[in-house]
């Protein structure tokens, strides 16, 4: 993350709660005050006492001071209680939550171009289930806060010594920024070390989320032992990383435990030599004794603040660049709403390229009337499944236009363009969720008996009498529970809840035996009537009650007619139908 993200991060994130955060810059110096004025009233007191005198006036002086004291410690406790219930409640929970939930949705706002860069296991290891990102964050502004006490604690109690004895209080200066220099660069080997720690970890988790993703590839390619010993050198590596990280981290610590006692013997012994010379009283010694340790105590906590602080910043960092990526294509700029009455397509001089050189569409053009069927033809590669995905808006099209009804997609919002489309894949993907709520994910609202309709239309009726729970059974993770054909009737079912004017198929019955693909078909015929569709179809007698076909080779149309029509033409429609039969 550079500065200028960086601040627009801070902008962002900070502006909404910028009362909260001018209230915490004005109580720390406020308790830092506190806390180095006890010292000092402590002092006064020893000055008292050594006076020799115990008049009544000594007397109510040092009343007065135990009053000051007691007054300044409860101050200084309810301050700070203050200064972390601001913190933790104003600053840190909210921006850690907002931070957690920009990154999901950022995530899922992707396309498909990030997603063929980066792996589902190791974004999911970045994210780590969003706790670390919070997490960190929360360590971050922890250490913020009480490294600002510290520094304010250090400038004030320099005031105070100055007031004893100036030069004293340029001596501790001049030292106090030589030491936390030396901390600064000590901590950057300590920035490397959790910085290679956190990718390593990273990498790892990304393949334990893949393996776990894939674990029935495993079983049927006998390669679990394979794979585990390949994670298992993965994961001693990250051991390795780990205990080096430790070393380091620990090594620095010590180091900068043994520099500030030093430096604080070396206080202790020129505030004795000063009060021998007769420059300072014992009430002074004794202050300059107690700051000495307090600045030693804030020298060490500030560097060891500094380390972890740089460490925990590359987590948020590593986290927030997930922020940083760009979605492929946005809303434009006052989209509207798309409002879909017929359900005419429009596909106009289209050109699509996934790799910027061999476009998968090549100036397209096609025209489909509202209730038109429509069914797509070609060999592998031809830009069949782009094409519908270039309809939905799931790839940018830069150059040519396609029309709902008279309305550019690429002028209304996704949104409503997604819900305006009913889309059977060729693998219909579940969630880890009931039957019921898998069924009806397309329409949220439906009913039980809206759901058990379609359920006949799509013959799931036909299995879920043998389901547990019926309806309410989990399906599993991505529908393992199911086969390949009764996930595919749940996606038919969706669309027939769904009930969109423009149905999108393709390979829909691909996972179907012939029994069922006989069912399916008729439903589909049903489900089709009164819509405006666009099958893609490797298997050409489910698109034989087409209006028209159209044949695509290398992202262009080839030939275009009735199925009767492209077979008396004898030209490639009839070869792949030839082939087929």
């Amino acid at each position: 993350m550079n500065n200028n993200s960086l601040w627009s991060f801070l902008k962002k994130y900070y502006l909404p709660v910028k009362f909260s955060f001018l209230a915490i810059f004005i109580l720390v110096p406020l308790v830092a005050l506190c806390g180095q004025l006890a010292p000092w009233y402590v002092s006064e007191i020893v000055n008292l006492l050594n006076a020799g005198d115990i008049s009544e006036q000594t007397w109510q002086n040092l009343i007065n001071t135990f009053i000051f004291l007691a007054v300044v410690l409860v101050g200084s406790n309810i301050l700070m209680m203050l200064v972390i219930y601001l913190m933790q409640n104003k600053l840190i929970s909210p921006i850690g939550i907002k931070v957690r939930k920009d990154l999901f949705v950022g995530v899922l706002g992707l396309h498909k171009n990030f997603w063929s860069k980066n792996s589902a296991g190791n974004v999911y290891g970045k994210i780590d289930g969003s706790r670390r990102t919070t997490a960190a964050w929360s360590s971050i502004g922890d250490t913020l806060v009480f490294a600002g006490t510290e520094f304010w604690s250090l400038i004030i109690c320099l005031c105070f010594i100055g007031k004893i004895y100036l030069p004293m209080a340029i001596v501790y200066m001049v030292a106090s920024i030589l030491l936390l220099v030396f901390f600064h660069k000590l901590s950057e080997n300590t920035k490397q070390a959790s910085k290679q720690q956190e990718n390593m970890k990273n990498k790892v988790f990304g393949k334990t989320t893949n393996m776990i993703s894939n674990y029935l590839v495993l079983k049927i390619f006998g390669s679990l032992s394979r794979e585990l010993k390949k994670l298992g050198k993965d994961f001693a590596l990250v051991a390795k990383t780990m205990r080096k990280n430790a070393w380091i981290r620990n090594k620095n610590y010590m180091l900068v435990d043994i520099v500030v006692m030093l430096f604080d013997v070396a206080m202790i012994i020129y505030a004795v030599v000063l009060w021998a010379k007769g420059i300072i009283n014992v009430g002074n010694v004794v202050y300059l004794l107690t700051a000495g340790r307090s600045m030693s105590a804030i020298l060490s906590n500030i560097s060891g603040q500094w380390m972890y602080y740089r460490t925990e910043l590359f987590k948020l960092q590593s986290n927030l660049k997930l922020l940083e990526a760009e979605p492929e294509f946005v809303d434009a700029l006052n989209a509207k709403k798309l409002k879909v009455k017929a359900g005419e397509i429009e596909f106009k001089n289209l050109t699509f390229s996934y790799n910027h050189k061999k476009p998968a569409i090549d100036d397209f053009s096609l025209k489909i009337k509202a209730g038109e069927k429509i069914g797509v033809v070609g060999m592998s590669g031809g830009g069949k499944t782009t094409l519908l995905h270039v309809l939905q808006r799931l790839v940018n099209t830069p150059q040519g236009a396609v029309y709902i009804d008279g309305q550019d997609v690429a002028l209304v919002t996704q949104e409503s363009l997604h819900n305006a489309i009913s889309f059977i894949p060729q693998d219909t993907t579940l969630f880890h969720r009931s039957l019921a709520e898998n069924m009806s994910y397309g329409s949220f609202k439906a009913t039980q008996k809206e759901i058990e309709n379609a359920a006949e239309k799509s013959y799931i009726t036909e299995f879920v009498k043998d389901l547990p729970q019926g309806y309410k059974t989990l399906v599993g993770d991505k529908g393992v529970k199911l086969s390949g054909g009764q996930r595919q009737r749940v996606g038919i079912a969706r669309a027939i809840l769904k009930n969109s004017k423009i149905l999108l198929l393709d390979e829909a019955t691909s996972a179907l035996d012939s029994k069922s693909e006989k069912f399916i078909q008729s439903s589909l015929q049903k489900l089709i009537k009164d819509k405006t569709v666009i099958a893609v179809a490797h298997r050409l007698s489910t698109l034989k009650n087409m209006d028209k076909i159209v044949v695509m080779e290398e992202g262009k149309i080839i030939e275009v007619g009735t199925p009767k029509e492209l077979l008396d033409k004898q030209g490639k429609f009839a070869k792949l139908w030839n082939l087929q039969a």
